[in-house]
């Protein structure tokens, strides 16, 4: 009797054992399976209400429209500049600084900021195009800058800005940030996004 009665246990946990190891490998086929179709897919998709066409980000390359929305969220915070937002600009300008260029731009931010503060003026930047380079990584603005000393304006100057950008792991990071002269520009022989006023003549 007792031996039929750990028998019958034993059959029984036997049962459950191997229930419990199909239910874990389906668990582990079912992880893996997402695992995979997460990698093969490869691309999201940013939706900015700023653009006229969704941005998105692949494993090998930013999208034309995303480094466009980027380049100038970065001349925004680089060129738009007054001794009250000095800081918060500052601090949303090094999370997108590589780390390997962090420091470099972090010096300029300060040296920028002290000239600011001690002559009491301030930058406001107008874009009017923006070029980009995906494969490249690079990209350029152009507009107009005004300075404020106070509240009057004693410069407005018509400029050129290139940013260089870096790419890993499907994040896109700023390597630098600098004003260029039109022989220096790279629209006219990259293969750059057109601007929208002249695409739609």
């Amino acid at each position: 009797m007792d031996t039929t009665v750990a028998y019958t246990r034993l059959q029984t946990a036997l049962r459950q054992r191997n229930m419990l190891a199909v239910a874990g490998m389906v668990l582990c086929l079912g992880s893996a399976l997402q695992a995979y179709v997460i990698a093969t897919k490869g691309e999201t998709v940013i939706l900015t209400p700023t653009l006229k066409a969704d941005a998105a980000i692949t494993a090998e390359a930013p999208s034309p429209e995303y480094l466009e929305q980027t380049t100038r969220d970065v001349a925004g915070l680089f060129l738009n500049r007054h001794p009250h937002n000095l800081s918060y600009f500052r601090d949303n300008i090094l999370r997108l600084a590589h780390p390997t260029s962090h420091g470099e731009i972090e010096a300029a931010l300060m040296a920028t900021e002290r000239r600011l503060l001690a002559t009491k003026s301030s930058t406001v930047f107008y874009p009017t195009k923006i070029f980009v380079d995906p494969v490249r990584l690079t990209s350029e603005i152009r507009g107009e800058l005004h300075t404020y000393l106070g509240p009057d304006r004693v410069k407005t100057e018509r400029t050129i800005y290139a940013a260089d950008w870096r790419y890993q792991s499907m994040r896109l990071w700023l390597e630098d940030f600098y004003p260029i002269d039109v022989d220096a520009s790279q629209a006219q022989t990259s293969p750059l996004l057109k601007p929208a006023s002249e695409t739609e003549r």
